[in-house]
């Protein structure tokens, strides 16, 4: 049996390795514990504001970001904005201010070279981290997934719409969103219409 040292660990260490678990389901240990913790000790209020911020969603540390970010997106002061971006991206989505989905975010940010290719569980992790509170199934399930299958990069699809309408139509919502990554971007992306 363990010996008893008298030494805690802080509830903020808890938190804060909770919060680096990549899913639900592997927090929820960390949960049922607090839990267990909160009726063994009387601390029922801490260990409801430390569920609570558990539940909140998984924060990404932008001084710690994932091995999914190519190199240039892993330091601190670009994946900051990256985030900032991300947010914006996803209001305008969420908002349906543009006509914009995450299959076609998935797509610019592997072609833009922001992100190694992964699969689309994978990606829909990464933009939970990125979003805390954001459901994953409000990711999963935003756009169609056929385009990270296509061969050639957005910027070689397409432009004209009388030879193939969808992929002009992807191209057009792909640039939109290159746009809002320009600057965290290598080049220079230029509006098209």
């Amino acid at each position: 049996m363990a010996k008893d040292t008298g030494i805690g660990i802080p509830l903020t260490e808890v938190i804060k390795y909770a919060k680096s678990l990549s899913t639900q389901t592997k927090r929820q240990a960390i949960v049922n514990f607090l839990l267990y913790w909160a009726e063994a000790s009387g601390n029922e209020e801490a260990a409801r504001e430390a569920i609570a911020e558990i539940m909140e969603g998984q924060a990404i540390d932008p001084n710690y970001m994932p091995k999914v970010f190519t190199p240039k997106y892993r330091s601190a002061t670009i994946a900051m904005k990256l985030i900032d971006i991300v947010k914006e991206i996803d209001r305008k989505i969420s908002t349906h201010q543009e006509h914009w989905d995450w299959a076609h975010v998935m797509r610019v940010m592997i072609d833009e070279g922001i992100i190694w290719k992964i699969t689309r569980n994978k990606f829909d992790q990464l933009i939970c981290q990125m979003l805390p509170g954001k459901g994953r199934d409000n990711v999963r399930k935003s756009g169609d997934f056929k385009i990270i299958d296509r061969e050639e990069p957005w910027t070689q699809w397409t432009r004209q719409s009388h030879l193939n309408p969808q992929e002009a139509q992807d191209r057009m919502i792909c640039n939109m969103i290159a746009m809002e990554f320009q600057p965290v971007l290598r080049r220079k992306i230029i509006m098209e219409y």
